[in-house]
Protein backbone atom coordinates (compact mmCIF):
# COMPACT_ATOMS: atom_id res chain seq x y z
CA UNK A 1 0.00 0.00 0.00
CA UNK A 2 2.58 2.72 0.91
CA UNK A 3 4.64 1.89 -2.19
CA UNK A 4 1.09 2.26 -4.24
CA UNK A 5 0.92 5.74 -2.83
CA UNK A 6 4.28 7.10 -3.71
CA UNK A 7 3.77 6.09 -7.03
CA UNK A 8 0.66 7.62 -6.88
CA UNK A 9 2.49 10.92 -5.47
CA UNK A 10 5.25 10.68 -8.10
CA UNK A 11 3.12 9.90 -10.99
CA UNK A 12 1.37 13.09 -10.14
CA UNK A 13 4.56 15.34 -10.32
CA UNK A 14 5.66 14.20 -12.80
CA UNK A 15 2.43 15.18 -14.99
CA UNK A 16 1.33 17.86 -13.09
CA UNK A 17 1.85 21.50 -13.85
CA UNK A 18 2.72 23.98 -11.41
CA UNK A 19 -0.16 26.06 -9.85
CA UNK A 20 1.80 28.62 -8.07
CA UNK A 21 3.93 31.33 -9.78
CA UNK A 22 6.93 30.21 -7.86
CA UNK A 23 9.60 33.26 -8.53
CA UNK A 24 12.92 31.85 -9.43
CA UNK A 25 14.86 34.26 -6.70
CA UNK A 26 19.20 34.26 -6.54
CA UNK A 27 19.71 32.10 -3.29
CA UNK A 28 22.78 31.67 -1.05
CA UNK A 29 21.42 28.88 1.13
CA UNK A 30 20.70 25.20 -0.34
CA UNK A 31 19.15 23.24 1.84
CA UNK A 32 17.56 19.37 1.01
CA UNK A 33 16.13 16.46 2.76
CA UNK A 34 15.12 13.23 1.26
CA UNK A 35 14.47 9.53 1.50
CA UNK A 36 16.03 7.04 -0.65
CA UNK A 37 14.75 3.47 -0.91
CA UNK A 38 14.23 0.35 -2.90
CA UNK A 39 10.90 -0.52 -3.92
CA UNK A 40 10.99 -3.80 -3.03
CA UNK A 41 11.79 -3.08 0.77
CA UNK A 42 10.75 0.85 0.95
CA UNK A 43 10.54 0.76 4.50
CA UNK A 44 14.81 0.15 4.70
CA UNK A 45 15.70 2.89 3.06
CA UNK A 46 17.93 5.77 4.06
CA UNK A 47 17.42 9.48 4.90
CA UNK A 48 19.71 12.14 3.36
CA UNK A 49 20.39 15.52 4.32
CA UNK A 50 22.82 18.05 2.81
CA UNK A 51 22.78 21.57 3.23
CA UNK A 52 25.38 24.18 1.07
CA UNK A 53 26.50 27.99 1.37
CA UNK A 54 27.52 30.05 -1.99
CA UNK A 55 29.61 32.72 -0.82
CA UNK A 56 27.23 35.29 -4.12
CA UNK A 57 23.91 34.79 -5.01
CA UNK A 58 23.39 31.82 -7.08
CA UNK A 59 20.85 32.71 -10.12
CA UNK A 60 18.38 29.94 -11.19
CA UNK A 61 16.47 32.01 -13.78
CA UNK A 62 17.26 30.10 -16.77
CA UNK A 63 19.27 27.03 -16.13
CA UNK A 64 18.32 24.16 -15.04
CA UNK A 65 17.36 23.63 -11.16
CA UNK A 66 19.43 20.44 -10.40
CA UNK A 67 22.37 21.99 -12.25
CA UNK A 68 22.41 25.73 -11.31
CA UNK A 69 24.64 25.17 -8.02
CA UNK A 70 27.28 23.67 -10.81
CA UNK A 71 26.77 26.48 -13.51
CA UNK A 72 27.53 29.15 -10.84
CA UNK A 73 31.01 28.46 -10.69
CA UNK A 74 31.64 30.24 -7.53
CA UNK A 75 32.93 28.94 -3.90
CA UNK A 76 31.07 27.36 -1.72
CA UNK A 77 31.05 25.19 1.30
CA UNK A 78 28.25 22.23 2.32
CA UNK A 79 27.88 19.53 5.04
CA UNK A 80 25.92 16.48 4.26
CA UNK A 81 24.77 13.33 6.97
CA UNK A 82 23.08 10.13 6.08
CA UNK A 83 21.06 7.33 8.68
CA UNK A 84 21.49 3.91 7.52
CA UNK A 85 19.90 0.68 8.41
CA UNK A 86 21.42 -1.20 10.90
CA UNK A 87 22.74 1.92 13.02
CA UNK A 88 25.11 2.98 10.53
CA UNK A 89 25.97 6.64 9.75
CA UNK A 90 28.23 8.73 7.53
CA UNK A 91 28.61 12.69 7.93
CA UNK A 92 31.32 14.99 5.96
CA UNK A 93 31.55 18.57 5.20
CA UNK A 94 32.99 19.89 1.75
CA UNK A 95 33.99 23.50 0.31
CA UNK A 96 35.11 24.80 -3.21
CA UNK A 97 37.21 27.81 -3.74
CA UNK A 98 36.72 29.71 -7.15
CA UNK A 99 39.78 31.91 -8.18
CA UNK A 100 38.93 35.32 -10.70
CA UNK A 101 41.15 32.97 -13.16
CA UNK A 102 38.29 30.08 -13.06
CA UNK A 103 41.02 27.70 -11.58
CA UNK A 104 39.50 25.81 -8.20
CA UNK A 105 40.47 24.25 -5.69
CA UNK A 106 38.14 21.56 -3.44
CA UNK A 107 38.75 19.66 -0.07
CA UNK A 108 36.17 17.50 1.46
CA UNK A 109 36.39 14.80 4.59
CA UNK A 110 33.52 11.73 5.12
CA UNK A 111 32.98 9.71 8.14
CA UNK A 112 31.26 6.27 7.64
CA UNK A 113 31.12 4.31 11.23
CA UNK A 114 28.98 1.79 12.73
CA UNK A 115 29.37 -0.01 16.23
CA UNK A 116 32.34 -2.25 15.02
CA UNK A 117 33.30 0.13 12.14
CA UNK A 118 34.79 2.93 11.31
CA UNK A 119 36.26 4.53 8.19
CA UNK A 120 37.48 8.86 7.56
CA UNK A 121 38.30 9.24 3.89
CA UNK A 122 40.14 12.79 2.85
CA UNK A 123 40.81 14.17 -0.28
CA UNK A 124 40.96 17.08 -2.16
CA UNK A 125 40.79 18.50 -5.42
CA UNK A 126 41.78 21.33 -8.15
CA UNK A 127 40.32 22.03 -11.32
CA UNK A 128 39.43 24.56 -13.88
CA UNK A 129 36.45 25.77 -15.55
CA UNK A 130 36.90 26.57 -19.20
CA UNK A 131 33.85 27.75 -20.40
CA UNK A 132 31.04 29.06 -18.78
CA UNK A 133 29.23 25.62 -18.80
CA UNK A 134 31.77 23.01 -18.52
CA UNK A 135 35.07 22.11 -16.29
CA UNK A 136 37.98 19.80 -16.19
CA UNK A 137 39.77 18.67 -12.30
CA UNK A 138 42.19 16.21 -11.28
CA UNK A 139 41.26 14.33 -7.57
CA UNK A 140 43.30 12.77 -4.87
CA UNK A 141 41.61 10.73 -1.65
CA UNK A 142 42.56 8.66 0.82
CA UNK A 143 40.74 6.17 2.81
CA UNK A 144 41.21 4.64 6.26
CA UNK A 145 39.09 1.98 7.29
CA UNK A 146 39.27 -0.26 10.48
CA UNK A 147 36.89 -3.00 11.83
CA UNK A 148 36.34 -5.73 14.59
CA UNK A 149 35.42 -8.93 13.03
CA UNK A 150 35.05 -10.58 16.36
CA UNK A 151 37.52 -13.06 18.81
CA UNK A 152 39.67 -10.12 19.04
CA UNK A 153 40.45 -9.92 15.18
CA UNK A 154 41.01 -6.64 13.43
CA UNK A 155 40.57 -6.00 9.73
CA UNK A 156 41.69 -2.49 8.40
CA UNK A 157 42.51 -1.23 4.86
CA UNK A 158 43.63 1.82 2.79
CA UNK A 159 42.67 3.15 -0.05
CA UNK A 160 44.50 5.67 -2.13
CA UNK A 161 42.18 6.94 -5.33
CA UNK A 162 43.29 9.51 -7.82
CA UNK A 163 40.67 10.49 -10.24
CA UNK A 164 40.28 12.45 -14.05
CA UNK A 165 37.04 14.32 -14.62
CA UNK A 166 35.79 16.54 -17.34
CA UNK A 167 31.72 17.47 -16.68
CA UNK A 168 29.77 19.90 -19.59
CA UNK A 169 26.39 21.02 -19.96
CA UNK A 170 25.70 21.68 -23.34
CA UNK A 171 22.17 23.76 -23.69
CA UNK A 172 19.69 23.00 -26.39
CA UNK A 173 17.76 25.44 -28.27
CA UNK A 174 14.44 22.77 -28.18
CA UNK A 175 15.07 21.72 -25.07
CA UNK A 176 16.76 22.29 -21.54
CA UNK A 177 20.29 20.67 -22.92
CA UNK A 178 22.26 17.97 -21.71
CA UNK A 179 24.77 17.08 -18.65
CA UNK A 180 27.85 15.04 -19.64
CA UNK A 181 30.00 13.20 -17.02
CA UNK A 182 33.15 11.25 -17.49
CA UNK A 183 35.53 10.29 -14.73
CA UNK A 184 38.69 7.82 -15.06
CA UNK A 185 39.38 6.32 -11.15
CA UNK A 186 43.37 4.72 -10.33
CA UNK A 187 42.96 3.27 -6.63
CA UNK A 188 45.67 1.71 -5.11
CA UNK A 189 44.48 -0.41 -2.08
CA UNK A 190 45.84 -2.50 1.19
CA UNK A 191 44.65 -4.90 3.14
CA UNK A 192 45.59 -6.55 6.57
CA UNK A 193 43.94 -8.83 9.20
CA UNK A 194 45.67 -8.54 12.54
CA UNK A 195 45.39 -11.08 16.12
CA UNK A 196 43.19 -14.11 13.54
CA UNK A 197 42.68 -17.13 15.49
CA UNK A 198 44.57 -19.13 13.50
CA UNK A 199 47.33 -17.20 15.07
CA UNK A 200 49.08 -15.99 11.70
CA UNK A 201 48.51 -12.32 10.40
CA UNK A 202 47.69 -11.61 6.76
CA UNK A 203 47.87 -8.55 4.23
CA UNK A 204 47.24 -7.81 0.35
CA UNK A 205 47.11 -5.23 -2.26
CA UNK A 206 45.32 -4.26 -5.17
CA UNK A 207 44.62 -1.63 -8.12
CA UNK A 208 41.34 -0.97 -9.41
CA UNK A 209 40.86 1.09 -12.68
CA UNK A 210 37.29 2.41 -13.60
CA UNK A 211 35.92 4.57 -16.31
CA UNK A 212 32.19 5.99 -15.37
CA UNK A 213 30.14 7.36 -17.95
CA UNK A 214 26.95 9.65 -17.68
CA UNK A 215 24.38 11.60 -19.06
CA UNK A 216 21.24 13.46 -18.17
CA UNK A 217 19.09 15.03 -20.89
CA UNK A 218 17.01 18.19 -19.68
CA UNK A 219 14.20 17.93 -21.49
CA UNK A 220 13.04 20.92 -19.63
CA UNK A 221 14.35 23.03 -16.53
CA UNK A 222 12.59 20.88 -14.09
CA UNK A 223 12.25 17.29 -15.99
CA UNK A 224 15.17 15.20 -16.66
CA UNK A 225 16.27 11.40 -17.32
CA UNK A 226 19.28 9.64 -17.74
CA UNK A 227 21.95 7.39 -18.07
CA UNK A 228 24.97 5.59 -16.82
CA UNK A 229 27.82 3.11 -17.69
CA UNK A 230 31.23 2.34 -15.77
CA UNK A 231 33.91 0.18 -17.52
CA UNK A 232 35.76 -1.94 -14.35
CA UNK A 233 37.46 -4.88 -13.88
CA UNK A 234 35.09 -7.89 -13.03
CA UNK A 235 31.87 -5.84 -14.01
CA UNK A 236 30.58 -3.25 -16.26
CA UNK A 237 27.35 -1.70 -13.99
CA UNK A 238 24.67 0.48 -16.21
CA UNK A 239 21.24 1.82 -15.53
CA UNK A 240 18.64 4.46 -16.19
CA UNK A 241 17.03 7.41 -14.00
CA UNK A 242 14.38 9.93 -14.45
CA UNK A 243 14.03 13.36 -12.03
CA UNK A 244 11.67 15.95 -11.53
CA UNK A 245 11.87 18.94 -9.63
CA UNK A 246 8.82 20.40 -8.44
CA UNK A 247 8.41 24.19 -7.81
CA UNK A 248 6.12 24.55 -4.82
CA UNK A 249 6.85 27.81 -3.72
CA UNK A 250 9.21 30.74 -4.06
CA UNK A 251 11.70 28.85 -1.38
CA UNK A 252 10.51 25.52 -1.78
CA UNK A 253 10.61 22.23 -4.09
CA UNK A 254 9.50 18.79 -3.92
CA UNK A 255 11.81 16.23 -6.12
CA UNK A 256 11.17 13.16 -6.94
CA UNK A 257 14.07 10.40 -9.18
CA UNK A 258 13.50 7.06 -9.78
CA UNK A 259 16.26 4.87 -11.29
CA UNK A 260 17.23 1.11 -12.53
CA UNK A 261 20.12 -0.95 -12.21
CA UNK A 262 20.83 -3.45 -15.16
CA UNK A 263 23.84 -4.30 -14.19
CA UNK A 264 24.57 -5.90 -11.38
CA UNK A 265 20.76 -6.99 -12.24
CA UNK A 266 18.37 -5.42 -9.21
CA UNK A 267 14.59 -6.54 -9.05
CA UNK A 268 12.99 -3.21 -8.74
CA UNK A 269 13.75 0.55 -8.79
CA UNK A 270 15.16 2.85 -6.61
CA UNK A 271 13.02 5.94 -5.42
CA UNK A 272 14.08 9.06 -3.83
CA UNK A 273 11.65 11.66 -2.45
CA UNK A 274 12.81 14.97 -0.77
CA UNK A 275 12.15 18.42 0.06
CA UNK A 276 14.73 21.32 -1.51
CA UNK A 277 14.98 24.80 0.19
CA UNK A 278 16.77 27.80 -1.29
CA UNK A 279 17.28 30.96 -0.04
Amino acid sequence: MLINRLNLALLFALTSTTTLAATDNPYQHDASLEYVGSSEAFDDGTWNTNYRYYFVPVSQDTAPYALSGFLAQTSNIGANYAGFEGDLDAYGVNGQYVFASKWFIGANYQNLSADLFDSDTYGASVGYYFNSTSSVYLGYSSTNQDQDIGFGAKASADLDTFNLGIRSFLPLQTTAGVDLTAQLFFSESDYSLKNTPYGADMSDSNNTTALMLSADWYLTRAWSVGANYSVQEDTDPYGISTAYHWRLTDSFSAIARVSKSFEPDEDGVFLSLGINGRF
